[in-house]
Order: C-alpha cells, then sequence, then structure tokens
C-alpha cells in the first residue's frame, strides 16, 4: 500500500490499518473475565471503525449507536481501572507503531486522509484508539474514574434518554426528585427554574417552532446566575455549522461564556460521555 499512489492510499488507508490492528491485537492474552470483555469489545470498536466512508455504514445508518460502542467500553473500563490498564497499554502500544509508520512516510500524514461523513469522524488512527484509550488514562491518572459527583440535565429532541443514560454510566448523578432529560427546551428550562442541576447538555437545533439551543443556554446560564450555581453549560450538534455558530455567540475569551469549554468540535458523531466528564472535571480543580 505504501507504494499506491495517494489517491488509492486514501481510500485503502481505513480497512488497511483496521485490519492490521486487529491482527496486532490478537498477540494479546486477557487474564480475567474482565480484561476479556474489554479486549472483545475493544475489538468490535476497532472492526467498526476500520473502514473508509465509502463502507462505514454503521456510521451512515446509526451515528448514534456508532459512538455508543465506544461510550459502553469506556464505562466498562472504567469500572476497574486496574484490570483494564493492560489492555489499555496494549491497544496504545499499537497506536505508536501506527504512529511510527506514519512518521516514517509509510502512510500519510492524517489530515492527508479524514474523512467527511457528516458525522465528524476523524483520521483512522484517532477513530481506534484516541476517543477510547486517551481519555481513560488521564481521568485514571486524575483520581476521576469513579463519580463525579454532579447532577446532568440532557436536552435533545431525539435522544435524549440515551444520550442520558450514557452520562450516567460514567458519574454523572440523577437526583431522585426531579427529571434528567427533556425533549425540549421549553420545559428543560421550567424544570431548570425549579429544580438543581450542575451541568446542562442541550442539542441546537430542537425541531421547528421550538426554542432553538442557543437561546436555552443564554437563558439557562442567567438561571443558574441567579441561583448562585456555576453554570456548566455545554452543547453538541452534528451540524458543524450550529457548532461554529454556538462557539461565536456563546464563547467569551475575554470575559465571561455562557458555555464552559469550547464547543465547536461537539459533534455528535465523535461525542463520548468520557471525554464530555473530563472536560466537566476540569471545572471542578
Amino acid at each position: 500500500m505504501c507504494e499506491l499512489p495517494n489517491e488509492d492510499r486514501y481510500v485503502l488507508t481505513y480497512p488497511v490499518v483496521g485490519n492490521w490492528v486487529l491482527e496486532q491485537m490478537q498477540a494479546f492474552e486477557p487474564q480475567t473475565e474482565h480484561q476479556q470483555k474489554v479486549y472483545e469489545m475493544m475489538r468490535n470498536v476497532v472492526a467498526e471503525s476500520r473502514f473508509n466512508n465509502h463502507h462505514m455504514q454503521r456510521a451512515y445508518e446509526d451515528p448514534v449507536a456508532f459512538t455508543r460502542m465506544k461510550d459502553e467500553l469506556l464505562a466498562t473500563m472504567l469500572s476497574n481501572p486496574e484490570e483494564s490498564m493492560p489492555v489499555h497499554k496494549f491497544m496504545c502500544w499499537i497506536e505508536d507503531k501506527v504512529g511510527r509508520l506514519v512518521s516514517d512516510g509509510k502512510l500519510l500524514h492524517k489530515e492527508t486522509y479524514t474523512t467527511d461523513l457528516g458525522h465528524g469522524l476523524f483520521s483512522p488512527v484517532k477513530g481506534l484508539t484516541y476517543f477510547v484509550a486517551r481519555p481513560f488514562e488521564r481521568l485514571v491518572n486524575d483520581n476521576r474514574a469513579g463519580p463525579i459527583g454532579l447532577s446532568i440535565m440532557v436536552v435533545d429532541d431525539e435522544h435524549p434518554e440515551e444520550w442520558h443514560h450514557r452520562l450516567l454510566s460514567v458519574g454523572f448523578e440523577e437526583r431522585e426528585d426531579q427529571k434528567g432529560m427533556f425533549y425540549d427546551c421549553e420545559t428543560a428550562l421550567e424544570a431548570l427554574e425549579r429544580g438543581q442541576y450542575d451541568v446542562i447538555l442541550t442539542d441546537l437545533e430542537l425541531g421547528e417552532g421550538k426554542m432553538d439551543g442557543i437561546t436555552f443556554v443564554e437563558k439557562a446560564y442567567e438561571v443558574q446566575k441567579r441561583k448562585g450555581v456555576k453554570p456548566r453549560i455545554s452543547v453538541f450538534s452534528y451540524n458543524d455549522e450550529k457548532l461554529q455558530e454556538a462557539e461565536r455567540r456563546l464563547s467569551n475569551f475575554s470575559g465571561e461564556s455562557k458555555v464552559f469549554h469550547q464547543v465547536n468540535h461537539n459533534n455528535k458523531g465523535t461525542f463520548t460521555a468520557t471525554r464530555f466528564k473530563e472536560e466537566v472535571g476540569y471545572t471542578l480543580r
């Protein structure tokens, strides 16, 4: 593959690198049931991530299911960090080998074969390890693998239960006396006035005639400030243009931003609950 024209290499990089990683993974020998489970889940993530933009049907047909695999893997790894660590280190070793192939010019640099599926998917190396292994490592090293101790509100017009469940699975909390997921901003804003939410995550487009996510963030920010709650508000979307707009309108690097972190890269196609937990964790320092 290294001697093929760049156009052909562009198309082949995903499946060739993915299959090579699967072959390398065969050398790992799980020592416990937990390691076996993590190993099998990791292989499934690699298998689903290995194809290029002409073949990655799961990303086209069900992007929520595509990212769910990564969230489920991360939640399982964080449930027993000590036993998960050998699998993690093994995958990082494979990632380093891929990195050396890129630096030696035997594989195209990732920016030259970044794909665009409309869901914000990146290069094979990132798809295979970056969104799983690195967040796990940072959370473990910072002693933040367990519960984060913050209640979460999720607003999404299509899959609020899905996103809410994922966030709970990695350590966010749900208060018994209040609802944590909403299909529209209007209802969520009413709940925010009555309840106590530490972290808010909203979609940007919630249906025709409904309050949009940017307007909701502006209103929610004022509610949290009035109630004396530190605003930890963020947005996500499949629409990169909307994310760019949200970044322009809600971020203020010279003053106080309405969102607690950079949001223009919060595409749902690569969004994981564990990565979001990591971002929220920085606000607790």
